[in-house]
């Protein structure tokens, strides 16, 4: 991928387009599908080109993928979720709730006033997608003085935006990976509330009116016959 973009000017338009492809991709292996490929990296990124000899992108190598547990994928999402709606202090009580020596913390409203802390960091300078590294340091920090047990997948997941935000970048330096990556996240987040009121499990990759039919056919299959 860096090589074809080496050949193009650094305006040209191929390398925006195939950018948000890579972007997209990225982001529904991740927060749709949770099916993430391990080893992303430039070599294992390929341009390719498709019948009109427009550019589409191959993703190489995939004998490394990553899933997570449905429960820990859909608090990540929700996690994610409140950072990306500047409700950090909300996240954070999210990030206690979840983690299993409720016990062990101190001072949780101390904690949960540091995330709050971060959020705002990271809105009132670059998104939290763009300062994730410096974002990610904050949230150690805070647990290791509250005693608040991260998730290991919030790190990996944070880790791997940060590396494919890195890619996009030698593509094209203009590149923002946190406006699309946010639209994904809080479009998965609100999907899995709307499903939490409905009392059903996800289903990955589910669109809302699939979801809708699917309720509908229920609320059918409860009447009387003749629609009483």
């Amino acid at each position: 991928m860096v090589e074809w973009a080496a050949g193009l000017a650094e305006t040209a338009e191929e390398r925006q387009q195939l950018c948000n492809t890579g972007i997209d991709a990225f982001c529904e292996m991740l927060f749709v599908h949770n099916f993430v490929h391990g080893d992303l990296h430039p070599g294992n990124v390929l341009v390719t080109t498709t019948a009109d000899g427009s550019p589409r992108l191959a993703f190489l190598d995939a004998g490394i993928v990553v899933s997570y547990s449905e429960f820990d994928h859909g608090m990540l999402i929700d996690i994610l979720g409140h950072f990306l709606n500047y409700e950090g202090y909300e996240g954070g009580a999210l990030m206690i709730e979840q983690t299993a020596a409720q016990s062990d913390v101190s001072d949780a409203h101390g904690f949960c006033t540091k995330i709050g802390e971060m959020v705002n960091f990271a809105r009132d300078t670059p998104t939290f997608f763009d300062q994730v590294g410096t974002s990610i340091s904050m949230i150690c920090n805070a647990a290791c003085d509250h005693r608040v047990r991260v998730h290991a997948g919030f790190i990996s997941i944070a880790l791997s935006v940060k590396v494919v935000e890195g890619i996009v970048i030698q593509v094209d330096p203009a590149a923002v990976v946190a406006p699309r990556a946010k639209a994904v996240v809080i479009r998965e987040s609100l999907k899995r509330k709307g499903r939490a009121l409905l009392g059903r499990t996800a289903r990955p990759g589910e669109d809302a009116d699939a979801e809708a039919r699917r309720e509908a056919e229920r609320q059918g299959q409860h009447r009387a016959p003749g629609g009483r």
